[in-house]
């Protein structure tokens, strides 16, 4: 299709949600001047992807500012008026232009989308990184925002271990005090999320990603690490972007243990990429070579999420 590249993604998570596959599709950014001119949009591009289905009404739903610099408008697309039944879209603007438009398909309309492109991950990591001062287009506030996407899981930390597997010669299982075993550190950084709001100087206390990568000793093809959580919630990060720096899978917060809320027992923490990308609850990290959408990048955020680049969403 003219103008328009759009891919297939899924995630365990949107599952849950009841969300089998997600439909993303990049555009050539089209100027936009309020709500309806958004509503028009995602009608005609609803038209060129959804194949047979009619959307008997477009519903706007939400919209929301990502950052300073972005804009994500939500949409429900009826397909059946009398069991609700809808597919949801979003669309997703840079300033006043639109650049992507997202179907969220549930599982009985997974046959009528259309998307043959194959989306390339290294395209969005070409820009060197950005250091010092503070993050472009986020707001300072006294305390962190609390997100449970997925819900608040109940864990029993005398069952819980963190798993580290996929390409890697010593694959290993850490429960709560052997990850003490491992050695501590504390790292006192801000903290971002995607969504433009940030808080200074938090501390977190737990063990270093690098002590972990040198035990475990991943393959020489390794380029991706996948991460999940008790909950269903998943996200993915480049490789190198965990080797150096301050990342953590952190057990402490403000010296204190994590509470529930804020990813106990074990939550991932990488200060120089957006709040997304550090998991709570972990329960497995997984050493990769090939890329796979977490939750959040299914939905078209950015694969690397790098705060002094602002990437926020996905652009290829």
């Amino acid at each position: 299709m003219k103008g328009l590249k759009c891919y297939a993604t899924a995630s365990e998570g949107l599952r849950v949600k009841g969300v089998e596959i997600v439909v993303d599709c990049a555009i050539d950014p089209i100027a936009i001047n309020g709500v309806d001119d958004v509503r028009r949009l995602a009608s005609e591009y609803s038209g060129r992807v959804l194949g047979g289905v009619v959307c008997r009404e477009l519903v706007f739903d939400s919209n929301e500012a990502i950052g300073s610099t972005h804009m994500l408008y939500r949409f429900r697309c009826i397909v059946d008026k009398e069991s609700g039944e809808y597919i949801g879209v979003r669309v997703v603007a840079r300033g006043r232009l639109a650049s992507r438009v997202l179907f969220t398909v549930p599982r009985k309309l997974t046959d009528v989308v259309n998307a043959s492109h194959i989306y390339n991950p290294f395209n969005e990591l070409g820009r060197e990184n950005i250091e010092g001062g503070d993050a472009p287009g986020q707001t300072y506030i006294p305390s962190m925002v609390v997100y449970n996407i997925l819900g608040v899981p109940s864990i029993d930390v005398a069952k819980w271990s963190l798993e580290v597997a996929g390409l890697v010669d010593n694959p290993l299982k850490l429960t709560l005090s052997s990850l003490y075993e491992l050695g501590v550190k504390t790292v006192r950084r801000d903290f971002h999320c995607v969504t433009g709001w940030s808080v200074r100087n938090v501390e977190f206390t737990g063990v270093p990603l690098s002590r972990i990568i040198e035990l475990v000793k991943p393959g020489e093809t390794v380029k991706w690490v996948f991460v999940e959580s008790v909950d269903g919630y998943s996200t993915i990060i480049p490789f190198e972007e965990l080797t150096g720096g301050d990342a953590l899978v952190a057990l402490e917060m403000d010296g204190r243990p994590l509470d529930l809320l804020h990813g106990y027992p074990a939550r991932l923490v990488v200060p120089h990429l957006y709040g997304w990308k550090s998991a709570k609850w972990l329960s497995r990290i997984v050493f990769m070579n090939e890329y796979r959408d977490g939750y959040w990048e299914a939905l078209g955020y950015h694969p690397r999420g790098r705060v002094g680049l602002e990437e926020r969403f996905k652009t290829h």
